[in-house]
Formats: C-alpha cells, structure tokens, sequence
C-alpha cells in the first residue's frame, strides 16, 4: 500500500475518509464549539448566560439580569438567548441546531425557537409593542 491509499474498513463499518473536507454544516459547528461557551451546570433555563458569564469571567447574575433588560427594554433578549440555547454545545457537546440537521429534533429546540419567534412576533426584535406605544 502506498501513501496515497486509504487502508479498507473493517467488515461493516463505514467508511470515511479523514483527509475528506467536512460538510460546511459540521465546519461550522466545529467552529462553534471552539469558541469556549458551553451550556453548563450553571442554568436557571438552558445555561445560555452561565455560559457566557463562564467565557467572560463574570458574574451570572449580572448576565441574567443584562438579559432580562435586553428582552424588556430592547427587545433583542429572547431573540439572542434563543439563537445561543440552539447554537451552544451543552455539557455533553451536544448542539441542538445540529441534531435538528441530522433529524433529531427535541423540546429543548423548539423551545429555543419558540423564544425566537416570541421575540419577532413581539416587536420584531425592535422591542415590545408597549414600549413603543
């Protein structure tokens, strides 16, 4: 065999190249994941701002309250914590936007997408109406 010869699975199991370019989908994911902001055992709901308190080495609280102020007064609250709760790996590195590419769709994305959509019925992401009035 030379170098250039990808050596043969073993009997049932599949295939893949390693040296193959990954499918943009996983790229980005990949790229996600590398950012450092995990969802994890610090949550009140999905552990969107323990997440990012963790990465900028602040306290949670001053996060979920920054949020809350966003969601109220901006309106953009909900939209980015629904976009981060899809789009961040939990604990287990598990990424609900990405199982939801690959078919496995749980309550923890509709959820996060529930939040999106309240958000852009809401005011879309300019706040809410009554702000406005």
């Amino acid at each position: 065999m030379t170098n250039t010869e990808i050596p043969s699975p073993a009997a049932g199991a599949p295939h893949e190249d390693p040296r193959a370019p990954r499918p943009a989908p996983d790229r980005f994911f990949d790229a996600v994941r590398r950012t450092g902001l995990s969802r994890g055992h610090d949550r009140w709901v999905a552990g969107v701002c323990g997440a990012v308190a963790h990465r900028l080495g602040v306290n949670p609280a001053a996060v979920r309250v920054a949020t809350v102020l966003l969601a109220l007064l901006g309106g953009v609250g909900l939209l980015l914590y629904g976009v981060a709760w899809a789009l961040l790996p939990d604990a287990t590195g598990r990424i609900e936007a990405q199982a939801a590419h690959r078919g496995d769709v749980s309550a923890s994305l509709v959820a996060a997408v529930g939040l999106v959509v309240l958000d852009l019925l809401g005011g879309a992401g300019l706040g809410l109406p009554w702000i406005w009035g």
